[in-house]
């Protein structure tokens, strides 16, 4: 079995798609920018992860929500999975835009820090000049090597970073959370972080914070989009796809690492996220798969 990433570059396409989820919190899947021919339309259809726009120059319409907007450069528009929509180049002044394609369990969160949500998919931002340097900087470090998902991990976080101090700074209402079980939920997250090696019940993380289980479970479940368990279980099962992809430790040292001591029900867990024993999954090969033009590489985005 093998995975296939693409990076396609050309004069008028950039374009680094299909990375493997490496990160529970916050993931880059895709990314690129284009200049547009006349005309050019996508859409509409539905997606399975985020994807944010920025126009860098000309103009377009997009139609999300039932919704119509003109955009023209600096504006910025957010499509949520299951959202239907589709977005189309002005047939004079077609533009160029960059996108970044992205998921994660404080994925939509991040949006809305940074001025953006399904209610209100579209804004305007002042640091596109910024944005370009951090997306290049994504698009430069496309190896498939550890280190260049680093870069392209500290890229992303650069990237989001300037657009929620940039919303800060267009709206000062946007330094208030809008509602009052995020400090939970931050508090529950980190914990987690640190203890995910651990036995940990959800009972007694509710008793630790100083809730009670379903307060918790409902404030999670609004900020991050799923309860304090399933999140337990996923960064489980995203630390353990790291240590299987990047050492050579034994399957059941793996499963102790990240908090199961049975290698069994490890496995099981594992097989129902991602359809493969951790067996397979460290036996799967990754391929970057370069391209010169637009369409050499078969999964498309835009």
């Amino acid at each position: 079995m093998k995975h296939v990433a693409g990076y396609t570059n050309s004069a008028r396409f950039r374009c680094l798609e299909d990375l493997q989820k490496d990160s529970a919190d916050l993931c880059l899947i895709y990314c690129g920018w284009e200049y547009c021919n006349p005309g050019h339309k996508y859409g509409p259809n539905l997606r399975t992860s985020y994807v944010l726009h920025i126009v860098r120059s000309g103009k377009g319409i997009l139609e999300i929500n039932k919704h119509k907007y003109e955009l023209k450069e600096g504006d910025a528009f957010f499509i949520a999975p299951e959202v239907e929509a589709w977005y189309e180049a002005d047939k004079k002044d077609p533009w160029c835009y960059m996108w970044v394609g992205f998921t994660g369990y404080r994925a939509e969160e991040n949006a809305e820090h940074a001025g953006f949500s399904r209610r209100n998919p579209i804004r305007h931002v002042e640091c596109k000049e910024q944005l370009n340097q951090y997306l290049d900087g994504i698009l430069a470090a496309h190896q498939l090597s550890y280190t260049d998902e680093l870069k392209r991990n500290g890229y992303l976080m650069l990237f989001f970073a300037a657009l929620i101090e940039d919303y800060k700074k267009t709206e000062p209402a946007a330094q208030q959370h809008s509602y009052p079980g995020v400090v939970y939920v931050r508090h529950a997250m980190e914990y987690i972080s640190h203890h995910y090696q651990e036995k940990v019940k959800i009972n007694e993380l509710a008793d630790y914070i100083g809730v009670n289980r379903s307060y918790l479970t409902s404030s999670f479940k609004k900020a991050v989009g799923c309860s304090p368990q399933e999140y337990l279980v996923n960064l489980r099962m995203e630390k353990a796809k790291n240590l299987l992809k990047n050492t050579d430790m034994p399957i059941n040292a793996v499963a102790a690492a990240v908090g199961y001591q049975d290698q069994l029900a490890f496995s099981k867990i594992f097989k129902q996220n991602f359809t493969v024993s951790p067996k397979e999954y460290r036996k799967a090969k990754e391929e970057l798969q370069l391209g010169t033009v637009k369409g050499d590489f078969t999964a498309s985005h835009l």
